[in-house]
């Protein structure tokens, strides 16, 4: 069995972290203020910082002809990003150009690796993304 050592660890990190070359928003998931049914209402704010990301625009399926969830793309971030599975990205450069905004909610938990963390992402279409 391989160990990393601290040092390669961190030079793994910091080269995944060079690599990312797309800039986001994390909106950040509360549940404000409480509607007429007495439920809270879903509020994403933004924190307006900047992190840097990794961003494919990549659609698939889990499993072909059945009920699954769909992806349409995939965001790396840094190993040290905080984020709640109820939280949203906002990718606003890719490559470092400005693009149109577009806003995704997390599917399921980050996935952790080594070096960095990948989020599944579906596209925000029901109007809640601003």
């Amino acid at each position: 069995m391989t160990m990393w050592t601290p040092d390669a660890l961190a030079g793994m990190r910091a080269t995944q972290e060079a690599h990312m070359l797309d800039t986001c928003y994390l909106l950040r998931y509360a549940a404000d203020p409480i509607n007429d049914y007495g439920q809270p209402t879903p509020v994403w704010t933004n924190d307006f910082a900047e992190i840097a990301c990794g961003y494919s625009s990549k659609s698939r399926e889990v499993m072909v002809n059945t009920q699954v969830v769909l992806t349409d793309a995939v965001v790396r971030l840094p190993i040290g990003t905080v984020i709640d599975a109820r939280d949203r990205v906002r990718v606003i450069r890719r490559h470092d150009e400005l693009v149109t905004p577009q806003t995704f909610e997390v599917l399921g938990e980050p996935k952790r690796g080594p070096s960095g963390l990948v989020l599944n992402l579906r596209l925000v279409t029901d109007g809640s993304d601003t």
